[in-house]
Formats: structure tokens, C-alpha cells, sequence
């Protein structure tokens, strides 16, 4: 039997006008719940370098999203050493295909996917979960696309907000950010990690940094920290010291305890964790049980939450009749 095949191109302008912050939120929201009841199968991440010195490199991420019928690999580069002109990452793609007959349906453009989905969504879902009711501030370090991202979810997330506080290695994105969210809520902008720590029980690690910016002495009672680069940028004597240090997932993140660069000094261990997400939001494990707890919590991303996404903007494109329908056969 002759079976024709034809799968929808999604590209990064049909993302951005498909994919909502609120659609990251809950699309991160409903993957780290469905891995808690078994209905996503999250497969092992397999990175390759494209050079001798392992500055640059693919990865695929594959994952099965049982519960929507969906399957699907981000397939990303991250070019720490990338040629003139060319970003740290870009032309990443996630493919999606119907469990039922095997067969592909979508490929979308997965760089605004990547960028939308981790500090602001599931970041926000970590915060959401984890964080003292209605919180006024928020402090932010860092101030490229990843932490822009982030600040857009949490305002999405947390209306209560009414204050940010950034820190960044350049001032002009953060007066850039302080002139467009004026007529939101306060903006200020800080000149020392310090200074964006102060005052703020709600921070997001989302910098980019080399080393740690944020201290375990910095931190107040109440407070919760959400990472998204491991321990990079963040004390990693907050993995032991706080009340409690969350993962996203246990199985992917794992990986933080081996990398000299999300882990330095190599100092933390599983034992320091208290649970995950997927735990957290399908009851195995409590949250937040006392208002002055410390808790951290760090999550390096993983594919099922691109896939959950792409799988958001190609049932809307269908709607709306958006992209470019490819045949194969």
C-alpha cells in the first residue's frame, strides 16, 4: 500500500507567532508532570564535537510524549568557538513525528523554542512550585536572550512582580529592558551582583557566566534560586547548604555532578539533592514546607520540552494554516 508522507516546516518567524510565553510555561508544566506518571519517555542525550579541542558540538534529544501521541529530537549546535559573524547557537531544529503511524509531521525551527522554553518556562514552573506566594521582586542575572526570555515568563507567571533587579556584565541591555518595562513595574539597574541580590527572596541564575556571581552569604531566609547553567554561575555551596536543591529531572541532570564547569570542584553529590520536579509536581516528594526554607533549584533543559512546544506550534499552524507543507513521498 502506497502511503504518501508530508510534514510541515515551521520556521523562527512561525514560532514566534505561534508560541506564547504562556504556551512554554504549561508546555514545561505538563512534560516534568507526564515523565512523573510515566507517559513521556525522556531518551539519553548524545553529543558529538566538531573539533579536536571539544569547543564546538551537535547533540540530538530525543523524547516520546505518549500522552499526545507525539515523539520527537531537538537537534542543536553550540558553538563556543563559532566563526566570525555566526552565533553561539542557531539553525537548531526539533523533528516530530505521530507515535501512532511512525510517520513525520513537523519540523520546526527550535532556536526561539530553546530560547522561550528554559529560564521562561520551565524555570517559571520551578519558581511556581518552589517560591513563597506572591512574590514582589525579582532578581535577574544576566541580560542576553535566555535572561529576556526568562523575565517575560515570570512576568507572565507571576503578576504579583514589582520590582526586577538586574545585574549584568553590560548595562545597555539592562537600560534597554528598564526603558521597555517603564510601564510595568520598577526596573534597577544594578552595578553588582550584590546590589541584584539584595532585597529579592525570587532569583533567576540566567547569565552566561564563568563563575559564580551569586554567594551561599547573599542569600536570605525564604529565598529561591532557579539556575539554569548547573552551578556556573551560582555558589555551589548552596547545593549543600540550602534547605533543599531540586533538579528538573534526575536522569539528564545527573550530568551537572560530573561536569568540572556545572559543578566546580566537583563538591556536590546525589545525595545533596532532595527531589525533582517531575517528583515535586505528582506528589512523590513535598515543596516548599516552611516559609524561611532556602531552596535552590537547577535544571539544564532536556528535549521533551522542545518537543512539547513544537508540537504546540505545529498543531496551531494546522489551525491557522501557517508553513510550508513538505512531501517526502
Amino acid at each position: 500500500m502506497y502511503i504518501p508522507e508530508k510534514l510541515l516546516f515551521l520556521n523562527e518567524e512561525d514560532v514566534l507567532r505561534l508560541l506564547t510565553p504562556a504556551d512554554a510555561i504549561a508546555a514545561a508544566e505538563d512534560v516534568f508532570y507526564h515523565i512523573g506518571t510515566g507517559e513521556v519517555t525522556v531518551g539519553k542525550m548524545v553529543m558529538m564535537y566538531a573539533d579536536s579541542q571539544r569547543r564546538n558540538n551537535f547533540h540530538s534529544m530525543p523524547a516520546i510524549l505518549h500522552h499526545k501521541g507525539v515523539s520527537g529530537v531537538k537537534w542543536i549546535d553550540t558553538y563556543s568557538a563559532p566563526l566570525p559573524g555566526y552565533p553561539f547557537s542557531h539553525g537548531n531544529l526539533v523533528i516530530v513525528s505521530d507515535v501512532r503511524t511512525g510517520s513525520p509531521i513537523a519540523l520546526v525551527g527550535a532556536t526561539n523554542i530553546t530560547t522561550m522554553r528554559t529560564a521562561g518556562g520551565h524555570g517559571v514552573v520551578q519558581a511556581k512550585y518552589l517560591a513563597n506566594p506572591n512574590p514582589q521582586v525579582l532578581s535577574v542575572f544576566g541580560c542576553g536572550a535566555q535572561a529576556k526570555a526568562g523575565i517575560r515568563g515570570f512576568l507572565e507567571g507571576f503578576p504579583s512582580l514589582r520590582q526586577l533587579r538586574l545585574f549584568s556584565r553590560s548595562r545597555q541591555p539592562m537600560e534597554e529592558v528598564q526603558k521597555r518595562l517603564s510601564g510595568r513595574l520598577e526596573v534597577v539597574v544594578c552595578d553588582t551582583p550584590e546590589e541584584a541580590a539584595a532585597g529579592s527572596s525570587l532569583l533567576l541564575m540566567a547569565s552566561g557566566a564563568q563563575r559564580p556571581l551569586l554567594t551561599l552569604e547573599q542569600i536570605r531566609p525564604g529565598a529561591t534560586v532557579i539556575g539554569i547553567e548547573g552551578f556556573r554561575d551560582l555558589d555551589p555551596r548552596l547545593g549543600k547548604s540550602a534547605d533543599k536543591w531540586y533538579l528538573g529531572y534526575k536522569t539528564p541532570d545527573a550530568d551537572i555532578l560530573s561536569s568540572p564547569r556545572l559543578n566546580p570542584g566537583m563538591t556536590l553529590t546525589m545525595d545533596d539533592v532532595f527531589g525533582d520536579m517531575t517528583e515535586l509536581l505528582t506528589g512523590k516528594v513535598p515543596g516548599r514546607e516552611r516559609e524561611e526554607e532556602i531552596i535552590v533549584s537547577t535544571h539544564m533543559g532536556m528535549g521533551a520540552h522542545d518537543v512539547c512546544c513544537a508540537e504546540i506550534v505545529y498543531r496551531r499552524a494546522l489551525e491557522r494554516g501557517m508553513g510550508q507543507m513538505l512531501r517526502l513521498t
